[in-house]
C-alpha cells in the first residue's frame, strides 16, 4: 500500500498540537517539534531494516514498566499517523490485573511477555508499510516546519537552547529524542504508523 502524504490545515495542526498537550501536560517545544515531524512522516526517519526494528521493540518492550494509558494516540487529524503504546499489544489476563495500582510503575513480569513475537513482526510490518517509499523530503519538512512556527510558539514557547537543538537536527537530517523532561514524566514507549494499519494491531 502505498501511503500518500498528509496535508493539515493550520487548525488541524493547532488541534494536534493541543491534543498533545491535553495528553502530556509538560510537554516542551521541542517535543512539539517532534510531534509534527511524526505528523507529517510518520516513522519515515526509519531505516528500512525488518530486523532492526523487531530486534529494537522486543528490547524496549523487555524493559517497559505497567502504566494505565491510551492505546493509541491520534497525531494526524483521524486521516494520518497514529502513535500506538506498545502496552497495547500486550494480552494481560483480565480488566482486574490492568487496573491493578499494585503494577503501575513495576516492570511488567516476563509471564505477560510470552507469545507477543507475532504481534510484534506484524507491527514491525505495519511500521515498514507506514514509510514513505521516497524517504524524507528535508527541503520539504524545514519548509513545513517553518511555516508552523508562528502557530506553535502561539501555543509554546522556546528556550534558546531548544531553537538551537532544533537548527542542529535541521542541519544533520535527524530526528530528536523527547525532552528530558518529557522522558522522564511520561516514560514513552509507542511507535508510529499509519491509522489505516491499526487495524492489523488492534482487533
Amino acid at each position: 500500500m502505498l501511503m500518500v502524504k498528509p496535508d493539515f490545515t493550520s487548525e488541524e495542526i493547532r488541534e494536534i498540537i493541543l491534543q498533545e498537550i491535553k495528553l502530556h501536560p509538560r510537554s516542551h517545544y521541542l517535543d512539539v517539534f517532534k510531534l509534527l515531524y511524526q505528523a507529517f512522516y510518520g516513522p519515515s526517519h526509519l531505516e528500512p531494516q525488518r530486523e532492526i526494528i523487531i530486534q529494537n521493540m522486543n528490547k524496549e518492550i523487555n524493559s517497559m514498566k505497567w502504566k494505565t494509558e491510551i492505546p493509541y494516540q491520534d497525531i494526524g487529524a483521524n486521516k494520518g499517523f497514529i502513535r500506538l503504546n506498545l502496552l497495547s499489544i500486550i494480552s494481560f489476563p483480565d480488566d482486574y490485573l490492568k487496573q491493578n495500582s499494585k503494577l503501575i510503575n513495576k516492570k511488567i513480569p516476563t509471564e505477560y511477555l510470552i507469545g507477543l513475537e507475532d504481534k510484534i513482526n506484524i507491527l514491525a510490518d505495519c511500521i515498514l508499510q507506514s514509510c514513505f517509499e521516497d524517504g524524507i523530503d528535508w527541503n520539504d519538512w524545514i519548509n513545513k516546519w517553518e511555516n508552523c512556527i508562528p502557530l506553535v510558539k502561539s501555543i509554546i514557547s522556546p528556550t534558546t537552547e531548544e531553537e538551537l537543538i532544533i537548527e542542529d537536527c535541521l542541519t544533520k537530517q535527524i530526528i530528536p529524542t523527547h525532552s528530558k523532561e518529557y522522558r522522564k514524566l511520561y516514560n514513552p514507549h509507542y511507535r508510529v504508523i499509519h491509522h489505516s494499519v491499526l487495524k492489523h494491531i488492534v482487533q
